[in-house]
């Protein structure tokens, strides 16, 4: 551990705030960046034209901590803006996120899973294997910090929290936290739960230690509590035009009806861990 306390030491509770913004602001969630068409993934020329449309409307791109603390400066989220989050941790998000999101002057948050740095990133279902691509490193993380970016905590392994102990919740997230810090001698105040899945457990480790955290309801964030702030999947916002249309607030309908199917698909899953087996990455997106 750090043998200096952190800036904000004694000061971990913000997301038992309050939250009464009367402007809602979209909460964008990326993944990795390649070509491969998976769920998981928007291709890098499309990452480029999203993040020129933003651009082109006014828009700006920040992180989950600049907005949580504009909400807590002004009693309501920033105008004209998108939040940009990226989850995992994939060097794809350092090879071609990074320099797009320079040449706007955008920010952007990275949640980092701490046991996927500098190693190869498998998710192993029974039955079912899946190479990811390659994960960050911690000289890459550190260089998003430098640029201006935000890291953000998404576990050591990152399980599906709701099934944990409280203390095996508390290692994956405060564990995942305390090497972050460690790694960039900087705070971490925010958080991705996994799958964006909320447990007991998890929610109240997330209120007492970060500014703010993240599911993947899939909406916009308006007066939701900061440990539960919904978020919006590119997976469902490919084209330029609807990504206009969700930053003018007029895709609400759209995503109420994703959030539906969603929900829908999703009613599979006790029946999965019932029977022993484990969801895949598509049916928990």
């Amino acid at each position: 551990m750090m043998t200096q306390p952190l800036p904000i030491a004694g000061a971990r509770q913000f997301a038992e705030s309050v939250n009464s913004s009367p402007i809602p602001v979209p909460i964008l969630t990326y993944h990795s960046l390649d070509n491969s068409a998976s769920a998981i993934s928007v291709a890098p020329s499309a990452f480029g034209d999203q993040m020129d449309c933003l651009a082109d409307i006014g828009a700006r791109g920040i992180s989950l901590a600049d907005a949580a603390a504009h909400l807590a400066a002004n009693g309501a989220w920033p105008e004209r803006c998108a939040v940009l989050t990226f989850d995992d941790g994939y060097a794809n998000t350092y090879e071609v996120a990074l320099p797009i999101l320079a040449r706007h002057g955008f920010s952007a948050t990275v949640f980092v899973v701490t046991g996927f740095v500098n190693r190869t990133i498998d998710w192993r279902w029974p039955g079912r294997w899946q190479r990811q691509p390659a994960p960050l490193t911690w000289n890459q993380v550190r260089e998003f910090c430098a640029a201006g970016l935000e890291i953000g905590c998404h576990t050591v392994t990152h399980p599906d929290l709701r099934w944990l102990s409280p203390a095996a919740a508390e290692d994956e997230i405060v564990g995942a936290r305390n090497e972050i810090e460690d790694r960039i001698a900087l705070p971490v105040e925010t958080f991705a739960y996994p799958f964006g899945l909320v447990g007991a457990a998890a929610s109240s480790i997330a209120r007492r230690e970060f500014r703010a955290a993240c599911t993947t309801e899939l909406q916009r964030a308006r007066r939701q509590p900061l440990w539960a702030l919904p978020r919006v999947d590119m997976y469902y916002i490919r084209s330029t035009e609807l990504l206009t249309r969700l930053i003018h607030g007029r895709l609400d309908r759209y995503l109420a009806a994703r959030r539906w199917a969603r929900r829908l698909r999703r009613t599979v899953l006790p029946r999965a861990f019932a029977a022993g087996g484990r969801p895949t990455r598509a049916q928990m997106s």
